[in-house]
């Protein structure tokens, strides 16, 4: 009971801050695997990734507003929101159903690694829909504190595509492949989200979303090699691209 009475230094309230870091830290990421090179990669995949970056860079904008209480512009960009999240969704399952018709199961050459690939980016895009979609109905009932719990998980989720590319491509001698990096990637995250959640519980803090967020990360860190090898999952992902 004794931390019922702390208060969080006034720089750990700063949402708008740990959504510009988030921000900065996946486009220095993205800057030399994905938009160096972007005329190279296929429509889907640009669309895909730069709706996500400009996702990241929507939660800094409403955030700001938010701490300097202008509604009336925070709503106008609140209406927009879901349009532009629609985009990233439609996109990344576009760009998902293209790595199979094109490359198979076995993407790049590595087993199974678009089912595992599908695995992870799906069921983040559908986390992603329900979060933004319990954030609305958050704002609706004036709940800010949950409303930007959130939306910070909507802007953490896109991160695992950025962490993947760097320990794929900057850091290979940690993972010199998908399967590795893909397995980094997880483990970051359940670092990065559980910090979170003794932050919020230290400080008596502690609302729902980050501690959900971080129970899908270790379900999908338990499950993506299982799952990934099962034949039902192989007809979804083989169905879903129109290979079946």
């Amino acid at each position: 009971m004794a931390n019922l009475n702390r208060i969080p230094p006034s720089w750990m309230q700063q949402w708008w801050l740990w959504f510009t870091v988030v921000f900065g830290l996946t486009l220095a990421i993205f800057w030399p695997t994905f938009l160096s090179g972007i005329a190279d990669y296929k429509v889907p995949v640009i669309i895909h990734g730069i709706s996500a970056i400009a996702w990241m860079l929507l939660t800094i904008v409403q955030a700001l507003l938010i701490k300097n209480r202008q509604r009336k512009p925070h709503r106008t960009i609140g209406y927009i929101a879901p349009i532009l999240a629609t985009i990233v969704v439609i996109s990344g399952l576009q760009m998902e159903r293209q790595m199979v018709q094109t490359q198979g199961l076995d993407a790049i050459g590595e087993a199974l690694l678009s089912i595992k690939f599908f695995y992870n980016d799906v069921t983040g895009l559908a986390l992603f829909c329900l979060f933004l979609a319990l954030a609305i109905l958050a704002a609706r009932r004036r709940d800010i504190a949950l409303h930007l719990r959130l939306i910070a998980c909507t802007a953490i989720i896109p991160i695992m595509p950025a962490l993947i590319r760097f320990f794929e491509s900057i850091t290979p001698q940690i993972a010199p492949d998908f399967t590795t990096a893909l397995l980094a990637s997880q483990i970051a995250l359940i670092s990065l989200v559980a910090t979170l959640v003794l932050l919020e519980w230290r400080y008596s803090r502690l609302r729902w979303p980050f501690a959900y967020l971080l129970g899908y990360y270790i379900f999908m860190l338990m499950t993506t090699e299982f799952f990934a090898s099962h034949q039902w999952l192989k007809n979804i992902v083989l169905g879903f691209s129109g290979s079946l």
